[in-house]
């Protein structure tokens, strides 16, 4: 009889288990109600639920206390609806520690809304309409934000009360200016985002407390130029990509204490000229883009610093001649596409002994050094006159070179 009777419940127990809400899957303690059409939350969710997927469905608003039951929920994804949150959304979800309310087309929230939140530490709000974050006094545990592709125009005291934060997106918003102390507590900041804004300065000290960031993104702003210390506390800085702006030039020893950078992208600005020395303290550098700029010249030893670069990006540049660099032994692929090239000197890829792709299309190079470029993999030469001499076209086919093709 003991048996028979525990038997039962364990019949029982797995009965309740296995409930699950109408075209939903559920599998232990995850329900996943993803892309079914929902109008409203449906009911029979387990209250041992962690995971809750309810995103890319048709939600408009959720009653009061409809997660009262869901205590243990630790995940919950409502991006892709139509939301409008009220004050008393969240307020039983007390272990909740990520949330994705991203492409809901919010406008605004108050600042409790997230009142309860003690234990969050990742939080969506990207892809919304929203122009102010108001200061969330209660996410101190907060390690990951993402305001990206919203309508923030203005950042005051917004994130006073994050000192966890290790990520921030604030790209393509509407920025224009950015509190002159930085972003107040922010001392765990790995990763800063601020691309696709209309900035055009930030103070000399603003990364001065912010020791900890690895990348950080100042593309497509309005930055005419860069003052000599902004990035002067930033030793532990390893990506930083500043293209899709206007500057011109910059200070001497802009990136010297940047002694970890792994990658540089400067392209698509206006630079004229680079200083011999501007790499000179980036011996850990791997990608170098200077693509779509104003540049004619550089020095033969404008690289020698730089021993483990892999990638260097010249082209859509004015270079009309190339010294024989020293250095770039381990470079594996150059592009120059889309300058003034009319050849290369006489040994300019003696030092080049890893290089697997050269990209030199769109230049006016007439004469090819066949055997000086015999240890290259793939040689690309579409649209320079050497392919269009019928002779010379098939003396270079009959080489790594190739006359076809755009990209390596």
């Amino acid at each position: 009889m003991g048996k028979t009777i525990q038997l039962l419940i364990i019949l029982l127990g797995t009965r309740v288990s296995s409930a699950c809400p109408e075209k939903c899957f559920c599998d232990s303690k995850l329900v996943n109600c993803r892309g079914i059409d929902l109008q409203n939350i449906p009911p029979g969710i387990s209250p041992g639920t962690e995971t809750l997927f309810l995103n890319r469905n048709s939600l408009i608003k959720i009653p009061p206390n409809t997660f009262g039951n869901l205590q243990n929920l630790s995940y919950l994804g409502l991006s892709n609806n139509h939301l409008c949150l009220q004050n008393y959304t969240f307020e039983p979800l007390l272990k909740l520690q990520a949330l994705d309310l991203s492409a809901n087309h919010l406008l605004e929230f108050q600042e409790t809304l997230f009142g309860n939140l003690s234990n969050l530490t990742w939080l969506n709000l990207a892809n919304n309409n929203l122009q102010r974050f108001p200061p969330m006094t209660s996410l101190a545990k907060l390690t990951y934000l993402d305001l990206s592709n919203n309508e923030i125009t203005v950042l005051q005291e917004t994130f006073k009360h994050l000192p966890q934060l290790e990520t921030l997106f604030l790209n393509n918003n509407r920025l224009t200016t950015l509190p002159g102390t930085g972003f107040g507590q922010l001392f765990l900041l790995g990763v800063l985002d601020l691309s696709n804004n209309d900035l055009s300065y930030l103070p000399s000290h603003f990364f001065n407390k912010h020791r900890k960031l690895t990348d950080l993104r100042l593309d497509h702003n309005r930055f005419k130029k860069l003052t000599a210390t902004l990035f002067s506390h930033l030793n532990n800085l390893q990506y930083l990509t500043i293209s899709g702006n206007s500057i011109t030039n910059f200070p001497p020893k802009l990136f010297g204490n940047l002694t970890k950078l792994l990658k540089l992208d400067f392209s698509n600005n206006s630079l004229t000229f680079l200083p011999n020395d501007f790499l000179s303290s980036l011996e850990e550098l791997q990608v170098l883009k200077l693509s779509d700029n104003l540049i004619d010249k550089l020095a033969a030893d404008m690289f020698k610093y730089n021993p483990k670069l892999l990638y260097l990006h010249l082209d859509r540049n004015n270079f009309s001649t190339l010294p024989v660099f020293e250095g770039l032994s381990q470079l594996e692929e150059l592009t120059l596409s889309f300058n003034r090239l009319v050849g290369f000197p006489k040994g300019f890829a003696d030092n080049l002994v890893k290089l697997e792709c050269l990209q030199v299309t769109d230049n006016f190079i007439g004469q090819w050094d066949v055997e000086g470029f015999q240890n290259i993999s793939s040689v690309l030469l579409r649209n320079n006159p050497i392919c269009s001499d019928k002779g010379k076209a098939a003396q270079v086919q009959s080489t790594n070179i190739d006359c076809t093709k755009k990209q390596c």
